[in-house]
C-alpha cells in the first residue's frame, strides 16, 4: 500500500512553534485512511508537488504536559474538504481551532478528500492560552501597527535622503520597504495551507533584499570601508552570497542560503562589528548596536523556540521595535548632520565675509589710487613753489581746496563701501535697478582699469521688500566672477551686459559675459561649495550667492551658456 509523508510547510516562524511545548510526539500522513504505520522525514524537495485525492493526518500528543495546562491547536487547511475529525473545533476565518487539555484524545485525526488530486494542504501550530486569549483576537491591530510604523520609517528617511544625500538613509529606507513586503508575505501565507512556488520565491527574494540592505546600511553607518577594512570585506562577502542566493531562487523557487544558515546570523554580524566600533571609541554606533543586538537576540530565541509566542507574532512585534530604535538613532544622526552643516555654513559665511572684505579693500585701493597720486602732485607743486619763492596765499588756498576735494572724494568712497558691506538687520523696499547700480558703481573703477565694457539695460524694473545690500552683493559677486574669467581667458573686447526685466510677476536680472561660457562638465557644479576653476579662487562666492537668493529672497540663481559666454539669472 502506497504511503507518503507530506511536508508541513515551514515558512520563517509560522510553523517553528508547532512542537514548541513538546506536545506533539509524532505526526503522520497517509493516503490510506485505515493504516498509519510508518514515519518519515519531511522532505520539501521531494513532496512539495505531490498530489493526492485523499489523505489522513494523525497527531500523537504527550498528554503528560496537559495535566494542569491548556493549549490550542490551530489548523490551516482546506477545511471545506474536511470529512471528519475526532476532536471538536471551531472556525475562525481561515483557521480551525481546537482546545487541548487533559480530556483531549492521545491521538488526533483529520480526514480530507478532494474532488480532484491536488497538493495536500495542512499546517498546524500550537499556541498558549495567553496567546489565544490576548493576542490572537487582536492580530489585525498588531499587523496594522507594525506595517504603519515600518512604512512611516521608510517614507520619512526616504525623503530625508533627498535632502541629505547620505547613503545610509537610502539603504535604511529601502531595507524597511523590503521588511514590510516580507511581513505582508508572511501574513498572506498564514491564510494559506501552503504557498505556491512563485509566492515562496517572491517572499524569499524580499527577505534576501532586506538582508542585503541591512548589511549595506551597516557598512555605511559603521564606515567599515575606512575604519574597518577587514570587516568591510566580510560584509561584502555576505552581501555577495545573498545576491547569488537571489539568482538561485529564480531556479529553485526558494532560498537555499537560509535553508542552512539561521536568520539571526545576518544581525549577529553587524552586532559584533558595532561592538568593535564602540571599543574603538566610536560612540555614535551605540544605539545601532543596541538595535542589531535586539534583533539578534529575539530572532535567535524565536528560531530556537524559546519564546512563548508564535513566530509570526514575534516578528511583527520585533520588526517595528527595531524600526523605532533605528529611527531614534537616525534622528540623532540627522541632528548631527544638521549641526555639522550649520557649522560649515557659518565657516563659509565667515570665509565669504573675508573674501568680501578683501574685495572691498581691493576696490578701495583702486578708487584711492588716483586721488592719492593727485595729492602727491599737490605736495610736489607746493614744495616746488616754496623752493622758487612763488608760494603765496592765493596759490596755497587753491592747492588746499584741491586737496580737500580729493580727501572728500576718498572719504565718500569709504562711506559708500562701508554702507554697501554693512549688514542689514531689517528689510526695506528698494528697486532692483538701484541695487544693481550700486554694485556697478563699486566695480566701475576696476572695470575701467582693465578696459571691460559694462552695460545696463532696464526693460522692466520692480520694487521688492528685502535686503538691498545682499542683492547688490550677489550682483557684485557675479560681476567680479565675469571680470576674473574675462581676464583669465584674455578675451579681446571684454564685455559684461546686465539686463533687468520681469517675468510672471518675478524680477529677472541677467548678467552675461563674452568669456566663451562655462565648460559643460562643470556647469552643474558651479554652485557647489569650494568648487572653482580659478587658480586662486575660494569656491564660495557663487555658493553663497545662491544661498542668499534661495534663503533670503525665496528666489533662484541659475546659469546657462550662450554663443558668446555664460549668463546668470537672478529670479526673485
Amino acid at each position: 500500500m502506497k504511503k507518503i509523508f507530506f511536508i508541513l510547510f515551514v515558512f520563517s516562524f509560522s510553523f517553528a512553534f508547532a512542537d514548541k511545548f513538546n506536545l506533539i510526539k509524532s505526526f503522520q500522513v497517509s493516503e490510506d485512511f485505515e493504516i498509519f504505520k510508518e514515519f518519515g522525514k519531511n522532505d520539501f524537495l521531494e513532496y512539495k508537488n505531490k498530489k493526492v485525492k485523499k489523505f489522513a493526518i494523525k497527531i500523537e500528543l504527550d498528554k503528560s504536559l496537559l495535566k494542569d495546562k491548556e493549549f490550542y491547536l490551530t489548523v490551516i487547511s482546506d477545511y471545506e474538504n474536511l470529512l471528519y475529525s475526532n476532536i471538536s473545533y471551531m472556525k475562525n476565518n481561515h483557521i480551525l481551532i481546537s482546545k487541548l487539555d487533559k480530556n483531549t484524545p492521545n491521538e488526533i485525526t483529520f480526514y480530507y478528500s478532494y474532488d480532484k488530486p491536488k497538493r495536500a494542504g495542512f499546517r498546524i501550530k500550537i499556541i498558549s492560552e495567553f496567546e489565544y486569549k490576548n493576542i490572537f483576537p487582536f492580530e489585525g491591530i498588531l499587523y496594522g501597527l507594525a506595517y504603519g510604523i515600518i512604512f512611516c520609517a521608510f517614507l520619512y528617511y526616504f525623503i530625508i535622503y533627498f535632502s541629505t544625500r547620505k547613503n545610509y538613509f537610502l539603504y535604511y529606507s529601502i531595507m524597511q520597504i523590503f521588511v514590510l513586503a516580507s511581513l505582508i508575505g508572511f501574513v498572506y501565507f498564514s491564510f494559506k495551507p501552503y504557498p505556491t512556488n512563485n509566492a515562496q520565491a517572491i517572499v524569499d527574494i524580499f527577505e534576501n533584499m532586506s538582508f542585503i540592505f541591512t548589511l549595506l546600511f551597516a557598512k555605511e553607518i559603521l564606515k567599515t570601508k575606512k575604519k574597518m577594512p577587514y570587516a568591510n570585506y566580510l560584509l561584502c562577502f555576505f552581501i555577495g552570497i545573498n545576491i547569488i542566493d537571489i539568482f538561485i531562487i529564480f531556479f529553485t523557487k526558494y532560498s537555499i542560503l537560509y535553508e542552512y544558515m539561521p536568520f539571526y546570523i545576518i544581525f549577529l554580524l553587524p552586532t559584533i562589528l558595532g561592538i568593535v566600533s564602540i571599543i574603538k571609541k566610536n560612540e555614535n554606533t551605540i544605539i545601532y548596536t543596541i538595535g542589531w543586538s535586539f534583533m539578534t537576540i529575539f530572532i535567535y530565541l524565536a528560531e530556537m523556540e524559546l519564546i512563548p509566542l508564535s513566530g509570526i507574532y514575534t516578528i511583527h512585534i520585533v520588526a517595528p521595535m527595531e524600526s523605532l530604535i533605528f529611527s531614534f538613532a537616525l534622528a540623532f544622526t540627522l541632528r548631527a548632520i544638521v549641526n555639522e552643516k550649520n557649522e560649515k555654513e557659518k565657516l563659509l559665511i565667515h570665509k565669504s565675509k573675508l573674501a568680501s572684505m578683501g574685495e572691498m579693500i581691493n576696490n578701495i585701493a583702486h578708487q584711492w589710487r588716483q586721488p592719492l597720486t593727485h595729492l602727491s602732485y599737490i605736495n610736489m607743486n607746493l614744495q616746488m613753489a616754496s623752493y622758487d619763492n612763488q608760494l603765496n596765499n592765493q596759490y596755497l588756498n587753491e592747492k588746499i581746496e584741491e586737496s580737500n576735494n580729493q580727501l572728500e572724494f576718498m572719504s565718500n568712497t569709504i562711506e559708500s563701501f562701508s554702507d554697501f558691506y554693512k549688514p542689514q538687520k531689517e528689510k526695506e523696499y528698494f528697486y532692483i535697478s538701484s541695487a544693481v547700480k550700486q554694485a556697478i558703481n563699486i566695480m566701475s573703477v576696476i572695470l575701467d582699469k582693465y578696459h571691460i565694457e559694462i552695460s545696463l539695460e532696464i526693460k522692466n524694473d520692480m520694487k521688492i521688500y528685502s535686503y538691498e545690500n545682499e542683492y547688490s552683493q550677489v550682483v557684485l559677486n557675479l560681476i567680479t566672477n565675469a571680470k576674473d574669467i574675462l581676464l583669465q581667458r584674455e578675451i579681446i573686447n571684454p564685455k559684461i551686459k546686465i539686463t533687468i526685466d520681469t517675468k510672471l510677476n518675478r524680477s529677472v536680472t541677467t548678467i552675461c559675459d563674452n568669456a566663451k561660457g562655462v565648460d559643460n562638465k562643470n556647469i552643474q557644479k558651479v554652485f557647489e561649495p569650494y568648487f572653482t576653476t580659478k587658480e586662486k579662487g575660494s569656491g564660495i562666492g557663487l555658493y553663497m550667492s545662491k544661498t542668499i537668493i534661495n534663503s533670503h529672497f525665496k528666489g533662484d540663481l541659475k546659469v546657462t551658456n550662450t554663443k558668446e559666454g555664460a549668463c546668470f539669472f537672478i529670479e526673485v
